[in-house]
């Protein structure tokens, strides 16, 4: 019965962050603090068992909203320019492969340090800037991890699209899946940090 009792807090901790992203996201303008808030629960889940929701989820989202705000309102403007660059494409037929090229190239970039950057702002207390350099860095560095999450994420996006009824947990879901992969870097990170000292 103890082990029952803890498998349901777990499945209803999953739904209750899930549902409290959503609400957080309605805005929009909030998709990036609340979702480094969802990021740094699912860590206390992972490294300290401890599955409470609400209350972490608003100290986070309060702690990190002014960076991830900054970040997000970065990213969004610098997606916009990228998707504007794409569709103008077809102005420029003397350079279009050329400039689909570096576009690509940027776009893997983008692809790279997004998927890295949520896990890597709720693992280390560092400013979105450095967050940014830290997420690249791992993302090239421990290529296999970062192309297993690229798999993960399209999984994701095909069960979503295919059974719409999982938006009700599975975002919660990914962000856990990815933070797991996540943190096999970061465990590799930090124990190749006193060889290097």
């Amino acid at each position: 019965m103890k082990q029952l009792f803890r498998i349901l807090e777990f499945v209803t901790a999953f739904f209750q962050l899930n549902l409290l992203w959503l609400l957080f996201c309605l805005p929009v303008i909030t998709i990036f603090p609340a979702t480094v808030a969802m990021f740094c629960v699912i860590r206390q889940w992972v490294l300290h068992k401890d599955y409470s929701v609400f209350r972490n989820f608003f100290q986070y989202f309060k702690e990190n909203f002014k960076q991830s705000f900054i970040l997000g309102i970065i990213w969004i403007g610098f997606a916009g320019l990228f998707f504007l660059n794409f569709m103008l494409l077809k102005n420029f037929a003397s350079f279009q492969y050329v400039l689909l090229a570096v576009l690509t190239l940027i776009g893997l970039v983008m692809l790279f340090i997004t998927i890295f950057i949520f896990p890597t702002i709720a693992n280390y207390n560092v400013n979105w800037t450095t967050a940014i350099k830290n997420s690249l860095f791992f993302s090239i560095r421990y290529i296999l991890v970062t192309l297993s999450l690229i798999v993960l994420l399209i999984l994701t996006i095909f069960i979503l699209f295919t059974w719409k009824i999982t938006f009700m947990f599975i975002f919660c879901v990914y962000a856990y899946c990815n933070y797991h992969l996540c943190n096999i870097v970061f465990d590799r990170i930090q124990q190749l940090q006193p060889t290097q000292q």
